[in-house]
């Protein structure tokens, strides 16, 4: 492992999408004196704080399946992007955290995320340059506002009875309507005719969601990205740093994923921001201070819940942060901490319940969570005129 820890990579391991992973292991290394050695059953130790990590936040939130756990190849990823980082130092046949390491172990002590996610970001967009790339395309082809990726979904199938240059056309359209991108219809058949879709329902509707997504990540994001998979990495890591977000969202009536820009590259934003500088570049990222928008953030609640409620009078808790975070370029985790205090003013503004196992819960489809009086989640809500 010695001469492919020393080398310097590219770009991050794909396999380490949540950059969760780095932290978890700095405080794990820092539990053991701030080294351990370099052998299986030394690395071994790393890959139980991680499993347990991932363990904790599906309990935490009540995910429906029980996270799979990483193997020793994922933990040997985590520890050589950590060389990488400059974090940990390999010498004399084991891992130690370096002076910068130490750092980040105590802030992960004091458990100060503000301060660590400024660091993170820096380290990640001074040493691969993929993370700025991948922005500056969002912003070049979108304006910020993101390129959507269709969700191909059985209604979608049905009604245009599974024929994909109907299905493709229709996307087609949207992506050049809200995006520079320009695809013609034509070249992205031809690369379809190349492919014989398969027959059952289930995976020619999976073989036309990959087909397409390969077709428009590559033509949006080519050369620094085209794959799905490379695309989810960058995705996890910029939005876990509140560089980005995404979201589920319809489309002139058709469903996609977009993920939009919470961040720029200049000081467009009218509230307060975290400023990063690195190399010869700054980055501003959207953190309005919940005074700053308290009655805009209830007035999109208000109007996101008038136009998403069900027949029962609730909508879904994360088609409401979807909807709000996209609105006001703000992340998940401050969408959740300011509907919490909206809640904590005016309790009877908000009723909260759980959908039961009819709402599965994935890292992007979270619960509401309140730890007191009793820790409970919610996946409904509903909004009630002000008393």
């Amino acid at each position: 492992m010695e001469t492919e820890i020393n080398k310097i990579l590219k770009m991050p391991a794909g396999s380490v999408h949540d950059v969760k992973y780095l932290y978890v292991a700095i405080a794990g290394i820092n539990k053991k004196g701030g080294l351990i050695g370099n052998k299986d059953r030394d690395i071994d130790y790393i890959k139980l704080t991680i499993n347990n990590y991932n363990d904790n936040k599906a309990a935490n939130f009540g995910f429906y399946f029980k996270p799979k756990e990483v193997n020793l190849e994922v933990v040997k990823n985590v520890i050589k992007e950590l060389i990488a980082l400059k974090l940990i130092k390999y010498e004399f046949e084991s891992y130690e955290l370096t002076k910068e390491g130490k750092k980040i172990a105590s802030l992960i002590e004091q458990k100060k995320s503000e301060e660590i996610k400024i660091i993170f970001t820096k380290l990640l967009m001074e040493n691969y340059s993929i993370f700025s790339d991948f922005l500056k395309k969002i912003l070049k082809m979108s304006n910020g506002d993101g390129v959507p990726l269709p969700i191909i979904t059985s209604e979608v199938y049905d009604r245009f009875n599974g024929e994909l240059e109907n299905i493709a056309e229709n996307y087609i359209n949207i992506l050049n309507k809200y995006t520079k991108l320009n695809i013609t219809f034509n070249e992205l058949i031809n690369n379809f005719n190349k492919i014989k879709l398969p027959e059952k329902k289930t995976d020619k509707i999976r073989a036309i969601q990959t087909l397409l997504e390969k077709n428009i990540i590559s033509a949006a994001f080519s050369p620094i990205l085209t794959s799905r998979r490379a695309y989810d990495f960058v995705r996890s890591r910029t939005t876990s740093l509140e560089l980005t977000n995404y979201a589920t969202i319809n489309i002139d009536g058709f469903p996609v994923e977009v993920t939009y820009m919470i961040s720029a590259f200049e000081p467009v934003f009218n509230y307060h921001t975290r400023i990063i500088k690195y190399l010869n570049e700054t980055i501003y990222i959207n953190l309005p201070r919940y005074e700053e928008i308290s009655s805009t953030f209830k007035n999109a609640i208000n109007n996101t819940y008038i136009n998403r409620k069900d027949d029962f009078g609730y909508v879904k808790v994360s088609d409401l942060r979807d909807s709000v975070c996209r609105e006001l370029k703000i992340s998940d985790n401050l969408f959740d901490d300011y509907i919490k205090k909206s809640y904590s003013e005016s309790p009877h503004w908000l009723s909260f319940t759980y959908a039961g196992a009819a709402d599965k819960i994935t890292d992007k489809r979270l619960p509401i969570v309140f730890e007191k009086p009793m820790r409970e989640f919610f996946t409904l809500v509903r909004v009630n005129p002000f008393r």
